[in-house]
């Protein structure tokens, strides 16, 4: 356990559990308001994998969620050390009761948390987030990106340096010890003499799952607790599906420039994606949605491109590669079929000056520039790009996590995850395309061209959907006890001093990625947490 000397003598104002970017967050704005925080994680101060085999969990259908190993991380960063940097800011119509999307809605509006998009965007280093919204299928919309991902690297001294914040690092919580009051007494830590944390609040802010596996072995000693077996926790388990059914072709060749990653006034990097408008989604009763035009497959030596080609030979390099980018990026550049080397080689022998001026582009963009730029998109002699999609998945009961029987090394038991998609997700999605070829053929940008026969694509979807990063809905937000776990400011219902800072509040995904709006939602929660104590100091006085 690392060296907090007395940590389990006092009585800090707010205990945080997880120290990734939502949990410092939530911590440093605690503090910055004049609060005591034990910020406290099972990992150490780095990238932690050995820690991380404690999150080792059963996956049902392992096509469909990522494994374990690079959907959860400890230590302090959190999944930061895994993330590829993209902030999104949700859309109005995300938080709205949708009649066509079965429990949508969530117990406030994007109004209601939209004042502390700033505060997280300082925190995760992206920019100011860009909250305009699209009147029609157009690139208006902007995703930003983090200059710095690995956000424990930038903020470890902030934490360490502040006089009102203990981090507590290598502690694991094995119990979470609740009071006939209703109200959560200490944390139990596993270390040699079982050490008691104590404080006035509790945040559980460590990832979607790891939250949810907290919560759920309390239930366990507990049973009434959280809604009882048949109550929403560890249900309504949600991210995103995405993938590429078809091919955008635009009729001016300098309009995939507009797509490619530039730097922002902000000193970040960012790009414009193409989304459908509300009044669309409604209309069409479509989940939220987001294209970008794409590279074709890195891994298939057909693309004739010699940057492309390095660029996989690097990141399917055995040593190299994880080094080189994020997991979930690096997998996805190399693919899961057949290595084709020789392919790849060739294309970088067809044009040899051309591909040496690429590499040295993108090894300066990429590992000598600050910041580092997150991808490339070449243009094509043919104007013709994979079109990407990641859709808004439906909250649906039966997608859950459980407990099994078997147990990690600190007795705590491990995860059964069951993701699931349906067929009313694809065809949601497949709507959403045939409105976005309206638009772009109607404006003379272009079109959609689908690399699957119109029986296939709802298949097609389907046997892409996956996810396992993204991890909402498992704690969810309501107003009902009976069918949420937490309330519009992030209160446990049934226990009255315990929060929960996580995507899994998410009653819906939305299409943006979650990091942006949880740590949002964690700024937030540390303001409500100080008026809370500066209530209980008047009262007291």
């Amino acid at each position: 356990m690392a060296d907090t000397p007395g940590f389990d003598e006092k009585n800090y104002d707010v205990c945080i559990v997880g120290a990734g970017p939502v949990g410092i967050t939530a911590a440093l704005e605690c503090a910055g308001r004049g609060l005591t925080v034990a910020l406290i994680d099972a990992g150490d101060d780095s990238s932690d994998p050995p820690a991380s085999e404690a999150s080792a969990a059963e996956i049902v259908e392992p096509h469909r969620h990522v494994p374990m190993d690079i959907a959860v991380r400890r230590g302090f960063g959190g999944t930061s050390w895994l993330w590829g940097g993209r902030c999104v800011p949700f859309d109005d119509i995300d938080f709205e009761k949708r009649d066509y999307i079965p429990d949508s809605g969530w117990p406030l509006t994007h109004a209601d948390v939209s004042g502390w998009y700033t505060s997280a965007a300082d925190y995760l280093d992206c920019g100011a987030p860009d909250l305009r919204e699209s009147t029609a299928a157009s690139s208006e919309r902007r995703e930003y990106f983090a200059r710095q991902p690995k956000r424990g690297l930038d903020l470890r001294d902030r934490v360490e340096a502040h006089p009102l914040i203990d981090l507590i690092l290598k502690a694991p919580v094995t119990e979470i010890e609740i009071g006939a009051d209703g109200a959560v007494v200490a944390l139990l830590l596993d270390a040699d003499d079982a050490q008691r944390l104590r404080a006035r609040s509790y945040v559980l802010a460590c990832g979607g799952l790891e939250t949810t596996r907290l919560l759920l072995a309390t239930q366990r000693r507990q049973p009434k607790l959280f809604g009882g077996p048949e109550g929403a926790l560890g249900r309504y388990y949600a991210g995103h599906f995405e993938g590429t059914i078809a091919d955008v072709l635009f009729n001016d060749p300098a309009t995939i420039k507009t797509f490619d990653y530039t730097l922002a006034d902000t000193g970040a990097y960012m790009r414009r994606v193409l989304t459908i408008p509300a009044p669309d989604q409604r209309a069409l009763k479509v989940q939220n949605i987001v294209f970008w035009p794409d590279n074709k497959p890195y891994h298939d030596p057909a693309h004739r491109s010699g940057i492309k080609s390095f660029i996989f030979l690097m990141a399917s390099a055995p040593f190299l590669g994880p080094r080189l980018m994020s997991e979930g990026i690096r997998l996805g550049i190399v693919g899961t079929g057949p290595r084709h080397y020789l392919g790849h080689a060739l294309n970088l022998l067809r044009r040899p000056h051309r591909a040496a001026l690429d590499i040295i582009e993108v090894a300066r963009d990429r590992y000598s520039s600050k910041p580092r730029r997150p991808g490339w998109l070449p243009a094509t002699s043919d104007n013709r790009y994979v079109l990407h999609f990641r859709s808004e998945q439906r909250p649906n009961r039966d997608s859950t996590v459980r407990l099994t029987e078997a147990e990690d090394a600190y007795g705590m038991p491990r995860l059964r995850v069951d993701l699931r998609y349906t067929e009313a997700d694809a065809l949601s999605a497949l709507r959403a395309h045939e409105k976005l070829d309206e638009y772009l053929r109607a404006t003379g940008i272009g079109r959609v061209e689908y690399q699957f026969p119109k029986e296939e694509r709802i298949a097609r979807i389907l046997g892409q959907a996956s996810d396992g990063y993204h991890q909402t809905g498992t704690t969810r937000m309501g107003r009902d006890p009976a069918k949420s776990v937490v309330g519009p400011d992030c209160a446990v219902h049934d226990v009255r001093n315990l929060y929960v800072a996580s995507c899994s509040v998410f009653p819906t995904s939305g299409h943006a990625n979650p990091t942006l709006l949880a740590t949002t939602l964690a700024a937030r929660l540390a303001e409500h947490l100080a008026h809370i104590r500066a209530k209980a100091v008047i009262a007291a006085s």
